[in-house]
């Protein structure tokens, strides 16, 4: 008999395969020339430099993405080498890809390293946390500085267009500003003002672990700043993927707009009503660039395409590491790192 839990996964997942057919077919019925879309995509296997840029660009997405998260790790007495996290990184990428959602990515990069770790459940997933919150952060960064910084909100002549803008800056700023506080609530008086309050519920084993990780991040606070380095190159390098792909078809577009835009995409395409962003990330990527520049539906979906499919590559290179584990005796998945 088919488990409750299976049946609410697999419903879901039937909504997101629905979702992403909505949102591809609302992308696609846009390009009045569909012969356009093949001519890009032949145009852009004439570009192999920028091709290769493009996988480059996704495989430095990888590294920062491990590097973010290994140095909080290790901050946390997590005892991984950074090869180890990379792997578990590729491997969670491809799961983002196929899954429901990126919670399923997280979830098997985390076993992964708890499988080194037995007994420290809270701390890894406080980390993965920490990571996403960084994470966060590095996007709101790039994208204020971008739209202020590089001139590009005073360039936007569509006063519409400019208030939407507006309101993400404030949406980003204020995000930024909860995680500050998170920090700042984190600190040790802080803490023993809670545990006071709320004398039961602090003395769980789960409160204690969560409240001591944080401790400690704060505590090692370089590991936090060079997390949030490795997050800014991160997203840096993910956008810069999709400029790639706007040069293999030959669209000349500012790399400020692009950074301005590429964070609000990522967000949008982040929310879990498409497998892997699929649909929703064409579309909010054509209307925003379109409401910026003079590029087509056409050129603009096809970008968008073309810079995932350089993040499936990876994908599908974590597909083949574990096809590669799965063929080994635990003892050779995981090497020691003493």
């Amino acid at each position: 008999m088919i488990a409750r839990s299976h049946l609410k996964l697999a419903a879901i997942y039937l909504l997101k395969l629905l979702g992403t057919g909505v949102f591809l077919y609302w992308a696609f019925s846009q390009i009045e020339d569909t012969q356009a879309l093949r001519d890009n995509f032949k145009m852009a296997l004439k570009s192999p430099l920028w091709v290769g840029a493009g996988l480059g660009f996704g495989a430095i997405t990888v590294l920062a993405g491990a590097l973010r998260w290994y140095v909080l790790l290790r901050a946390q007495s997590i005892e991984v080498s950074f090869i180890y996290v990379v792997r578990a990184t590729l491997i969670a990428a491809l799961f983002n890809i196929v899954s429901i959602g990126g919670t399923v990515g997280n979830a098997a990069r985390m076993i992964t390293v708890m499988r080194r770790n037995p007994g420290k459940k809270v701390i890894i997933t406080a980390t993965v946390m920490l990571d996403h919150m960084i994470g966060f952060v590095a996007n709101g960064l790039v994208f204020l500085v971008f739209l202020w910084g590089a001139g590009v909100l005073s360039q936007t002549e569509s006063v519409a267009f400019k208030n939407t803008l507006m309101a993400v800056a404030l949406f980003e700023a204020c995000g930024i500003a909860f995680i500050s506080l998170f920090v700042i609530i984190s600190s040790p008086k802080m803490m023993d003002r809670l545990r006071k309050r709320f004398p039961r519920f602090s003395r769980r084993d789960h409160f204690k672990s969560f409240t001591s990780s944080m401790q400690t991040a704060r505590a090692t606070w370089r590991s936090i700043l060079v997390s949030l380095c490795a997050a800014i190159v991160l997203s840096l390098s993910y956008f810069m993927a999709f400029f790639a792909a706007l040069q293999m078809i030959h669209e000349k577009i500012e790399i400020s707009t692009l950074l301005t835009v590429m964070p609000i995409v990522d967000a949008v395409s982040a929310m879990p009503i498409s497998v892997s962003g699929l649909g929703v990330r064409e579309k909010t990527f054509e209307y925003l660039l379109s409401e910026m520049t003079n590029i087509s539906s056409a050129s603009a979906v096809s970008a968008s395409l073309m810079g995932f499919l350089f993040q499936v590559f990876w994908g599908l290179v974590g597909g083949v590491l574990l096809i590669v584990n799965r063929s080994h005796k635990p003892s050779e998945i995981e090497p020691s790192t003493s």
